[in-house]
């Protein structure tokens, strides 16, 4: 779905939901979750219009459809391993074909990629090996190369102008890493090298893609302010790599690296850090990509027991879902919600708790079977204040589309206040249907309206 203001000022929208809620593994489970998920919230929402898809493929996947560097009019390098080498049977250009020919028929746009999962996302135990491998290990490299690889393929089913396809990850490891340690130094050549890759692909096929790097609560950009200090160093040490190991010329260094490499707004990954939605993001760097999220709440935690039984009930074996307590100008972080109850007398002295738990971005306020509060609220109105700032100010960097993606992933552990009625995809289109109305007054309240062309 295409959207513009209603002054039209040439920016424009393109909003999709993400599918690492479907996490296919192969090419025909991923035509599944579109054939039974997406086609049918596709007619609810937007009949016969063009659709777009937040696409998700796992390293197995890619890797197996990846057409190679030699699809885009150059020779393979030598140190970049072959699609063929997948233990799958899939050939590359049969199961990018048939992928494509479905996108195009049913008019769905994959105008963004999600490239942070490596594989295995909807199996329990998951956790914070959600970030392995890490930006310094050379398969993160590799998988995300793939993904490029995949996604200039694929874009050809939406024909058309777009400023940029973008693919989030995200911006190192969990946990942090030493400022200009070995590990930091790797993960930017690996994000330089991104770079210099997707210079050479638009070269070769006019299309830029943007590697949006995500801040997330305890990794090692916890939040934007930390993404912002990184971005520099990405840039500086980065151009230097290039110059030195690849014989780029240092101005070209520069403008690539600040062409390629942009920033994931994860509106729950900033509310759980209780940062501001009236200046999130700003100064940060080119916006490749907004994930619109929400975050459970637990206000006053130290007299409403009932939010708290509440939302420590959601632990829950594959998610990470960590937790900040704000207690004036303090915050108080834990990795995972089994932290907060083991050192409970400290937690009570906050006066509100974030958890990284996604939830339906339509929800404002958890009640039980019988409509009573359970003292659990969201940050929908977070998530809301930060799209309206972000609609509400220029698009920088050449970037006239904002690349907005619903990015509920979590419906298979879902509390029941949370969930649709029905069962199984049925289930699934309903949520997907209510949020998509959400986002969509949204859209109205700042006075943009859907694109016909």
């Amino acid at each position: 779905m295409d959207w513009r203001p209603s002054v039209d000022d040439g920016r424009r929208l393109r909003l999709g939901y993400g599918l690492n809620l479907h996490a296919p593994r192969t090419v025909q489970e991923l035509l599944h979750g579109l054939r039974t998920v997406t086609l049918p919230l596709r007619e609810r929402v937007a009949p016969g219009a063009r659709f777009g898809v937040g696409m998700y493929l796992p390293a197995e996947l890619a890797h197996a459809l990846d057409p190679g560097a030699d699809a885009f009019g150059r020779s393979r390098s030598a140190d970049t391993p072959s699609a063929a080498s997948s233990a799958t049977s899939v050939r590359p250009d049969d199961g990018l074909a048939e992928l494509e020919r479905f996108l195009a028929e049913h008019a769905l746009d994959p105008f963004t990629f999600n490239a942070f999962p490596y594989g295995g996302f909807q199996t329990d135990g998951l956790k914070e090996r959600v970030f392995a491998p890490a930006w310094w290990e050379r398969a993160r490299f590799d998988y995300t190369l793939a993904v490029a690889r995949c996604a200039l393929r694929l874009v050809r089913a939406a024909p058309g102008a777009r400023s940029h396809v973008s693919i989030s990850t995200h911006c190192g490891q969990f946990g942090a890493l030493d400022v200009d340690g070995a590990r930091e130094l790797a993960a930017i050549a690996h994000l330089a090298r991104c770079a210099l890759e997707f210079a050479r692909l638009e070269d070769a096929t006019g299309v830029r893609i943007v590697l949006a790097l995500e801040p997330e609560p305890r990794s090692s950009c916890n939040d934007l302010a930390s993404l912002a200090r990184f971005l520099p160093r990405v840039r500086e040490r980065g151009a230097r790599f290039l110059v030195r190991e690849h014989g780029v010329a240092s101005a070209r260094a520069d403008a690539l690296l600040a062409r390629h490499l942009g920033v994931c707004l994860d509106a729950c990954h900033a509310a759980v850090e209780f940062e501001d939605a009236a200046s999130v993001g700003a100064g940060v760097g080119a916006l490749g990509k907004l994930q619109f999220t929400s975050a459970l709440a637990v206000r006053d935690p130290s007299g409403n027991e009932r939010g708290r039984a509440a939302l420590l009930a959601l632990d829950e074996p594959r998610f990470l879902h960590q937790v900040t307590g704000r207690r004036g100008a303090e915050l108080l972080r834990a990795r995972d919600l089994g932290e907060v109850a083991a050192a409970m007398e400290r937690w009570l002295a906050c006066d509100e708790w974030r958890c990284h738990f996604h939830v339906p971005v339509d929800l404002d306020l958890a009640r039980d079977e019988r409509g009573a509060p359970l003292g659990l609220t969201t940050t929908r109105a977070f998530a809301d204040a930060v799209l309206g700032r972000v609609l509400g100010a220029p698009f920088a960097d050449e970037l006239h589309e904002l690349h907005l993606e619903i990015e509920t992933y979590t419906w298979d552990v879902l509390p029941a206040f949370a969930r649709a009625g029905g069962g199984g995809a049925e289930r699934l289109v309903e949520g997907l249907e209510r949020e998509y109305a959400h986002v969509a007054g949204v859209l109205a309240r700042a006075g943009w309206t859907r694109a016909t062309a």
